[in-house]
């Protein structure tokens, strides 16, 4: 009897310990998503920023440097 829970106590704690592991993920996850907005909006608020997002599929320049 003893071994059954002993086995029981490990599954709780291997389910504890993941549940809070997906906790502190999605939390994590959903700070970098904030800060990747906050960081997008501020670019477009401000276009001489730093962070600027520069669009690339419209160059006029050709890959090998030659132009058009």
């Amino acid at each position: 009897m003893r071994h059954f829970f002993y086995a029981v106590y490990v599954f709780f704690y291997t389910g504890a310990v993941f549940m809070a592991g997906m906790f502190v993920g999605q939390m994590i996850e959903k700070a970098r998503i904030a800060r990747d907005r906050a960081s997008l909006s501020a670019a477009s608020e401000n276009p001489r920023s730093s962070k600027a997002v520069v669009n690339i599929s419209h160059r006029k320049a050709s890959v090998t440097g030659k132009g058009e």
